[in-house]
């Protein structure tokens, strides 16, 4: 009980601070001096002071803890964490949490707060952790929900006393609340604590959370009853009530309960997913998971509550929870016997004989830590050898074995006595035995030596036999291998071992000389790998190299080693016995011994070498995988790493050693190289370089100019950027290369560079003079030349005569240092000849000069070929007569010398007396084909002044024939449509252009048509075409070029054909024709069809030309109204289609309204003929297929009817409208007619009287025909019973427009709710109207909300309930007995809605039931009767039994042995004595077995050993005397009337 001081306001309390104040004062960073409290300390009130003896005694182990750290230290008058000794004021009652007023709603002015409340029920881990986080800077924490909570320094059980007026301070949940109190911020609920307090409303609010939650659950369980089952209304119902409970619990903000915003919004979407598994997703993983669990706990919750006498019946009343979840106890079958026979037991050591190693490393002990750990982790098992100990019999005690050393031959006896430590496997269970199994105890080994085994016992002293003349279990060491690097490896070839471990080194050369002084000394040497292998010898070691994934297998197995030792006795000769000296020697030969390999490798090639010591094996068979797994892939052909080096791997990546040498280019260009000042020359060369290796190089070379040698270097970073840059004269030689990793190899081969002079000239020069000319007609020119060729000089020529003219720039070029060349200018007058620049090799832009020659030129005579008056001859024909016009100047007459060149033949003529200046010289005809070339060499004037002429020529060409020409006429000739000009390929050969010349053959005119191929490659053929003037077959006339050609006479003629235009018409076979009538024309007919005709009629088409066809058409309608029917232009609707038809190919008509349709072809087009062909307009022809392109079809009009329905006197019961939408649909749905017929007044049950009463009020049906149609009629109706499938009722030969309907008495009788509607109906003509496709024929069952189909009339009756017992209940037993847990079904008749009233044992109930199916479950003995059934929503029809009374028996029940289950041993040959005890109606019958002992059956028992039925038992004992070992049970009992276990 917590106190109030007088008048204090309720919700203002506080605890008042009780125990040192200075200790207070200093743990809130205080002077102890100070006074803190600002009111003075109100009296205290003590009650229940506990004693502080007893107090230490509740102390916690976390508490203890929470001492012992130091963070609370006691003083004299403090008190513990929560138990230890307090002051004499400490109060003995704690408040609790939902009790105690304000207990950490305000609180204490020391800023402490109490902490009872939410410590009590906490475990002491869950309280230290709340002390340790929970403090603040005040020495406050923080509750569960925010608000502050009293320090572990205060006292928790004072009596609550008036605050004072301190300021107080708290912590709450989603923010602090202001309080206008002084200005501080305090907790406070939404409703003030002076009308609810605090604890209350925590109260409330948390049964409210219980009421909220159990109606959920309710909810819940209910829907989950049945299977499947969802509902969206429970859904939304507890999404809003769920989120209505956690928006009041943020307003509401009740102190300990209160939750921020964020809190708020993450429940109520926690609530929504929550609420969608259990009443929406029926399927969901959380209601697989809850659902078996609700349903169990919803069981148990309603056989608790139908215990309450009275009520508890009501409440439950007969809910499916009692019948689903219905068991009987297990205490019908009670007891079971077991006997065990105990035979000897036994031991034996190393049954396998196997050959066990230790391995090298140092076993230890269990570690230090692990006594601390065991029960957590399990006893200590380390990775050691055993030895397995096979024991057969009861568990050993005590293990004692002997111990041989090899080293000292002495023998040792241990004794293990803690078996339980030791390593077990079981391997047999034998139950029957009590503790007796056969098991492997795995003796553990730290030495090597021998061992064996020397003797065993159980608990009880006994010793077990051990097997006879076992040898003993040897023991050696384990091989070991690793592999290491050579301490002594040269580093020649630059070997270094990298921070990984692994290794690299430089290709090795062959022992032969090295090709380069930098690599002398690098020669294959011996391996860089050694392999150190301990163990009992011999021994054998399996290597694999890698070699640039090559994998190759090395075995060391008799390999002398380089280093081989072994540890020694360490007894001396002289100091022991002989016998132990024996011992020692005997056992010497499984010492284990060290050697050490060497692995040679030459390392020639370049590349990667992975080193894997894969396995190694003693003498033993010991053998040891000694590689890692993450390096197996890349030895088996995958891709990976290698890793870091291991004891087991190591990797040498043999770098390639680097080359040098001077690129292949620069070796095959001109050497030695120039250097000129020249712009087009280099004034610098780049030597590139050819580099192997990797990157970067270093590369030295020498300078050599003379006596002068200059050594550099250069380093390089990419092959691209590999060159020398060379500006020097010298001779460039290559001295050394090294890469990343090596020094290489160089190529000898020197570059020489040298600087270039400049070139000089010359001139001289001496006058040409001719008297026959008059004097100097020009010069000769004198050159010597120095540099190197080829020369140009330029020269400027300037005719003084002439001062303004523009000299003339000419080029004289030579392969030689001296050269002559004469100038004689046309024209007469003084000339000046300018040297001005000089060219050669090395100075392409040139070099100036100055050399000036002045000549006089008298007039000389020249002749040139007229290309402006004349034509010059580049190609002719063999035999044509050629000439070449010449054009003179100078002083006639003139005489000409010419050569003519073929095939270094020269021929030389002169032509005189030329008197004009323009002249054709004759060449004549050429006899064989070539080329020709026609020189002028020399003209004459009529002075004899001679001239010689240089480069006055031309070349012709003689071809032997002309062109050539053939057709390429495809297979079939050019075929053409209709109105296109066609074109026949030619193959021309020729020089373009080439004209051809073809006729028609046949043609009278005689006219012959050309046609010019302009272009077309030289020397090859060209494919062309040439028009085609009509059809017919054309022929090649001739052909030519600049000669005339020929025709190739395989290919002179080709055709030309019009391909035939497309035509369509309508095959008249299997149509009628019909003839015409006055004006109007005969026409071909197709059979008439019905309306709505599922199998349209089609016409045949008849197709010529090259499908696909597409057919234009028209379609004239005329309805069956229409009087002008067939008389074009009064047609009701004309339309135009377009079809695709292929050959053979049909034409769909038109059957959707009843009239005449006529079909008349437009056009056609195919697959040439892209454009429509129009058709004639053919209605008769002479022949089947002549053309026909106009037919008719008629519809004719199908009947219509509808279903009516009539009272007995005729009245209508619907109006339905008479529409040609309607099609027997009824708008009006009829009154419904019920009858109430009790069981057996139906047709089917009752007699024909009684049920001819009935039918004499039923309603008439009747089927209407419209006027349209021919009689009689048919029609079908289908009829939907009230039960199974619908029936379809076909009523035939009806001769007038109305029928009555006679519903045959099998469809009619039956009691429920039935349908019919009219599916189709046919007149005389054949044609039928189909009011429902014969796909939706059975598929008009009405809905479960009554609605009629549609269309159609209904009737329903009624039946009165009625009850059977279900065939596969209990019930339907004839006898009428049953057993306790047997459920009593009956199938309940009429409709879904019942009131079922039955007897159980006297006692009078009524129950509503809505399913068919009436279950109860029989779980008392005694009598049962099922009374009444009634309609529920027809209370009068009502059904009631005498016959369903039953007899309830109780199960009967067996115990064996007195109930219990009980074990018995016996020795081999006694026997046992077993009595079962029955309970129930004899006579009995039951089953007992004998199952063995090592419970490894199915069902997790023994296995059946054997198993006997008793039967007819008329007395309630049994007994069975065995000797047999086993467990004795019960597994069926039977009586007069029931049995246990149920079928």
């Amino acid at each position: 009980m917590s106190g109030k001081q007088p008048g204090a306001p309720v919700g203002n309390t506080s605890l008042t601070p009780v125990g040192s104040p200075n200790r207070v004062q200093r743990r809130n960073g205080q002077n102890p001096g100070s006074q803190r409290f600002t009111s003075p300390p109100f009296p205290r009130t003590e009650e229940n002071t506990p004693d502080p003896s007893k107090s230490n005694m509740h102390s916690t182990f976390a508490e203890r803890v929470y001492q012992s750290t130091g963070k609370l230290r006691s003083n004299a008058g403090s008190e513990s964490l929560l138990g230890s000794p307090l002051s004499p004021r400490r109060q003995g009652a704690d408040a609790s949490f939902l009790l105690s007023p304000l207990t950490s709603d305000r609180a204490p002015s020391s800023g402490l707060a109490d902490t009872s409340e939410l410590d009590n029920g906490l475990s002491p881990a869950s309280k230290l952790k709340r002390l340790s986080q929970g403090l603040n800077a005040q020495g406050t924490s923080t509750s569960l929900f925010g608000s502050p909570i009293q320090s572990p320094w205060s006292t928790p059980g004072l009596k609550r006393t008036q605050p004072s007026s301190t300021p107080t301070t708290s912590l709450r949940s989603g923010g602090a609340v202001a309080s206008k109190e002084n200005g501080n911020k305090q907790p406070g609920s939404a409703i003030p604590a002076a009308v609810v307090d605090l604890p209350s409303q925590r109260l409330y609010a948390l049964a409210a959370f219980v009421l909220f939650t159990a109606w959920k659950l309710y909810d819940a369980i209910d829907l989950s009853i049945e299977p499947g089952s969802t509902s969206f209304y429970l859904l939304l119902k507890w999404c809003l009530l769920d989120a209505a409970i956690w928006y009041t619990c943020w307003r509401l903000d009740i102190p300990r309960m209160s939750i921020n915003v964020h809190t708020m919004y993450i429940l109520i979407a926690l609530s929504v997913f929550i609420n969608l598994n259990l009443f929406f997703l029926s399927s969901s993983i959380f209601m697989l998971a809850v659902k078996p669990l609700a349903i169990n706990v919803a069981s148990s919750c309603v056989r608790t509550i139908k215990q309450i006498p009275l009520l508890g019946p009501r409440l439950v009343g007969d809910s499916d929870l009692l019948i689903d979840s219905f068991e009987l106890d297990d205490e019908h079958i009670l007891g079971r016997h077991t006997i065990h026979v105990l035979p000897h037991s036994l031991a034996h050591m190393n049954p396998g004989s196997k050959s066990l190693c230790i391995d090298g490393k140092a076993s230890h002990g269990e570690p230090w830590y692990w006594k601390y750990m065991s029960d957590i982790l399990g006893p200590y098992r380390e990775q050691q050898t055993t030895i397995p100990i096979l024991i057969n019999g009861t568990q050993p005690t005590s293990i004692t074995y002997a111990y041989t050393s090899f080293e000292t031959g002495q023998k040792h006896l241990r004794t293990i006595k803690n078996i339980g430590a030791m390593q077990m496997e079981i391997s047999t269970v034998y139950p029957s035995l009590g503790n007796w199994v056969m098991a492997t105890y795995y003796l553990p080994v730290r030495e090597v030596g021998a061992y064996e085994i020397q003797s065993v016992k159980d608990a009880k002293g006994l010793a077990f036999r051990t097997a006879t003349h076992a040898p003993q279990t040897v023991v050696v060491s384990c091989p070991r291998a690793r592999l290491q690097w050579r301490a002594d490896s040269s580093s020649a070839d630059s070997f270094t071992v990298g921070s990984d471990g692994h290794a690299s080194i430089c290709q090795r050369v062959d022992r032969g000389e090295p090709n380069d002084a930098a690599a002398a000394g690098i020669r294959a040497s011996d391996g860089l790998i050694e392999a150190v292998v301990e163990g009992y010898e011999p021994i054998e070691m399996t290597i694999v190299r890698l070699v640039n994934g090559h994998r190759e297998v090395i075995g060391l197995d008799g390999i002398r080693p380089r280093i081989s030792e072994g540890p020694m006795p360490n007894a001396v000769e002289g100091s022991i016995s002989k016998t132990q000296l024996a011992e020692i020697k005997k056992w010497a030969r499984f010492r284990s011994r060290k050697s050490v390999y060497v692995i040679n490798d030459t390392f020639l090639r370049a590349g990667e070498y992975v080193y894997k010591l894969e396995s190694v094996r003693d003498a033993a068979n010991h053998t040891v995988t000694l590689s890692e797994s993450n390096s197996a892939g890349i030895f088996n052909g995958k891709n990976g790493e290698v890793g870091k080096a291991t004891s087991y791997m190591a990797r040498i990546q043999v770098h390639r050693r680097p080359s040098v040498g001077w690129s292949n280019g620069l070796l095959q260009g001109e050497l030695p190289l120039r250097l000129s000042d020249d712009k087009q020359r280099n004034k610098r060369h780049n030597l590139p370089l050819r580099l192997n290796g990797q990157a970067p190089w270093t590369v030295e070379y020498l300078v050599i100019n003379g006596d002068e040698t200059t050594r550099e270097s250069k380093k390089f970073l990419t092959m691209k950027d590999a060159f020398i840059a060379a500006d020097r004269a010298g001779v460039y030689q290559l001295a050394a290369v090294y890469d990343k990793h090596c020094s290489g190899l160089i190529e000898r081969t020197n570059i020489t560079l040298m600087h270039t002079p400049n070139p000089t000239a010359n001139v001289r020069s001496t006058p040409l003079t001719a008297r026959e000319c008059g004097g100097e007609i020009g010069a000769e020119v004198d050159l010597e030349l120095s540099g190197r060729p080829p020369f140009a000089v330029h020269y400027r020529e300037l005719n003084l005569r002439f001062p303004n003219s523009k000299p003339i720039v000419r080029v004289v070029r030579t392969q030689q240092r001296r050269h002559s060349f004469k100038i004689i200018p046309e024209l007469a007058g003084t000339y000046r000849f300018e040297f001005f620049r000089l060219e050669d090799d090395n100075y392409p832009s040139g070099l100036p000069i100055s050399t000036t020659i002045e000549q006089s030129v008298h007039a000389q005579p020249s002749a040139k070929l007229d290309t402006v008056g004349g034509y010059i001859p580049r190609r002719v024909c063999l035999g044509q007569d050629v000439k070449l016009p010449v054009r003179l100047k100078g002083q006639g007459p003139w005489e000409l010398t010419y050569n003519i060149v073929h095939e270094n033949r020269r021929i030389s003529q002169t032509v005189k007396d030329i008197a004009n200046e323009s002249y054709d010289i004759g060449l004549g005809s050429f006899e064989t084909p070539g080329e020709y070339t026609a020189e002028i060499v020399q003209v004459k004037d009529g002075n004899s002044c001679a001239r010689d002429l240089l480069d006055v020529s031309t070349t012709i060409t003689v071809r032997e024939g002309g062109s050539q020409v053939g057709f390429q006429c495809p297979e079939g000739g050019v075929r053409v449509l209709d109105g296109e000009q066609a074109r026949i390929p030619v193959r021309v050969s020729g020089e373009f252009p080439v004209e051809i010349k073809y006729h028609k053959v046949g043609d009278t005119t005689g006219h012959v048509y050309k046609a010019v191929i302009t272009n077309g490659p030289r020397g090859a053929a060209k494919e062309d075409s040439v028009p085609a003037y009509g059809p017919g077959e054309y022929e090649l006339v001739s052909t030519s070029d600049i000669c005339a050609g020929t025709v190739d006479p395989l290919n002179v003629r080709c055709p030309v054909r019009v391909e035939p235009k497309p035509s369509a018409w309508f095959v008249t076979e299997g149509l009628n024709y019909k003839d015409g009538t006055g004006n109007v024309d005969g026409i071909w007919q197709l059979a008439a069809v019905c309306e709505g005709s599922t199998t349209p009629a089609v016409f045949e088409l008849g197709l010529n030309g090259s499908g696909p066809w597409k057919i234009e058409y028209s379609v004239d309608y005329w309805s069956s109204s229409n009087s002008r029917s067939g008389i074009p232009g009064y047609a009701d609707r004309s339309t135009t289609h377009t079809s695709v038809a292929l050959q053979p190919s049909t034409l769909k008509t038109e059957c959707c309204d009843p009239g005449l349709y006529r079909y008349t072809m437009r056009g056609v087009s195919d697959e040439r003929y892209q454009r429509a062909q129009p058709l004639a307009t053919i209605r008769k022809a002479i022949a089947p297929d002549a053309g026909v392109t106009v037919v008719e079809h008629s519809v004719s009009k199908s009947p219509l009817a509808e279903l009516r329905a009539y009272l007995p006197d005729g009245t209508p019961l619907s109006a339905s409208q008479s529409s040609s939408h309607s099609h027997g649909l009824f708008r009006h749905k009829p009154t419904s007619v019920k009858y109430c017929l009790a069981p057996g007044q139906t047709k089917a049950e009752g007699d024909a009287q009684t049920w001819a009463k009935v039918r004499e009020h039923l309603p008439v049906f009747r089927v209407e025909f419209d006027k349209g149609g021919v009689p009689p009629f048919q029609a079908w109706i289908e009829v939907f019973p009230a039960s199974g499938p619908s029936e379809v009722m076909q009523i035939r030969d009806i001769d007038g427009f109305s029928q009555e309907v006679v519903l045959p008495d099998s469809v009619a009788s039956q009691i429920g709710r039935y349908h019919m509607r009219l599916v189709k109906t046919s007149d005389s003509r054949g044609c039928e109207r189909q009011f429902v496709s014969a796909s939706e024929v059975g598929l008009g069952r009405p809905d479960k909300s009554g609605k009629s189909i549609g269309g159609g009339i209904e009737i329903e009756y009624i039946e009165a309930p009625s009850a059977r017992p279900a065939s596969t209940s209990s019930a339907a037993n004839p006898s009428r007995d049953v057993c306790v847990g047997d459920v009593l079904a009956f199938d309940l008749r009429g409709l879904n809605s019942w009131n079922v009233e039955y007897m159980y044992n006297g006692a009078r109930r009524v129950t509503p039931a809505a399913k068919r199916l009436f279950r109860r479950i029989a779980d008392v003995p005694g009598n049962f009767t099922l009374a009444r059934v009634c309609h529920r929503s027809a209370n009068d029809c009502c059904s009631e039994f005498d016959d369903l009374s039953y007899a309830v028996h109780d199960i009967p029940r067996v115990r064996v042995s007195g109930g219990k289950d009980v074990y018995q041993d016996i020795l081999e040959g006694d026997t046992g004595s077993i009595r079962m005890d029955l309970t129930g109606t004899p006579p009995f019958t039951f089953t007992w077995q004998r199952r063995s002992l090592d419970h490894r059956g199915p069902d997790g028992k023994g296995k059946v050993l054997e198993s006997h039925t008793v039967k007819d038992l008329n007395d309630y004992t049994y007994t069975i005397n065995t000797a047999s070992e086993g467990t004795f049970e019960v597994t069926f009992v039977q009586d007069r009337y029931c049995q246990y276990p149920k079928a």
